[in-house]
């Protein structure tokens, strides 16, 4: 009998390859990490691709990133490695929400009650105080988008989006972002565009909720896809990128 055919991202080949030379002592412990072009260079893939492969390291436990300093071995190699095999590429849980949650928002627009609309707008009060954590901003914005979700009476769309943003809290690139942003920033951005969707859907406005979450997940995830654009250029990205690049110029 034949076993089905795993696709391994390649990502996960570049983190796999880099966590073995680490195991096998070639990068030592406590050492810098190669510079991103030196990677690319050795392993014959995108920039993209290494970076992805740096965060699902960082998840391992094998690579920890020192803010200023940049990434290096651990002191420490894991006992046991972390299971990241489930674990999506930032890019793909980026590109999910793009395609998800508008849809999402625009089914809600129909079916959301005074009551949710109240809740919503607790939430973006809650993210809009200045002298709250980013924990508790991150918990606000969790609540705002399952109280959409929760708002459509299809748990299949609350399980999704929980699970958007179980993985997004699992990747240290995302808390390093947010975590160079001012309280004045998180506060303008959340307000914005939250309340839009909130407008929307209080006027059960399907395609306004849809357009308004649209563009707020776009711009969540653009602060970190034009950096990374920067350093990679226009080719030789995957195709996830390229799409997601495609998607920011339509905006």
């Amino acid at each position: 009998m034949l076993n089905p055919i795993v696709q391994t991202p390649r990502y996960r080949l570049v983190a796999d390859e880099i966590a073995a030379r680490i195991r096998a002592g070639d990068l030592p412990l406590d050492s810098k990490m190669p510079a991103d072009k030196d990677l690319v260079e050795q392993l014959g893939v995108s920039r993209t691709t290494v970076r992805e492969a740096m965060i699902a390291l960082e998840l391992m436990g094998y690579v920890v990133t020192r803010y200023g300093a940049g990434a290096f071995v651990t002191r420490t190699l894991p006992d046991t490695q972390i299971e990241t095999s489930g674990l999506p590429g930032y890019f793909e849980l980026v590109e999910a929400r793009f395609v998800i949650e508008p849809e999402i928002a625009s089914i809600a627009a129909a079916l959301i009650t005074p009551a949710e609309i109240a809740q919503l707008e607790r939430c973006v009060e809650g993210m809009c105080a200045t002298t709250v954590s980013l924990d508790q901003i991150e918990a606000f914005d969790s609540e705002f988008h399952l109280t959409v979700a929760r708002s459509t009476g299809n748990t299949v769309f609350v399980s999704v989006v929980k699970d958007f943003w179980r993985v997004r809290q699992r990747y240290p690139e995302w808390t390093r972002l947010n975590n160079r942003q001012s309280p004045d920033d998180i506060a303008q951005f959340s307000r914005g565009e939250h309340m839009a969707i909130v407008n929307a859907l209080a006027a059960h406005d399907a395609k306004g909720a849809r357009a308004a979450m649209a563009l707020h997940c776009r711009n969540s995830g653009r602060p970190l896809l034009e950096r990374w654009q920067l350093l990679e250029g226009e080719s030789g990205t995957e195709d996830v990128f390229k799409r997601l690049r495609q998607r920011a110029r339509e905006d």
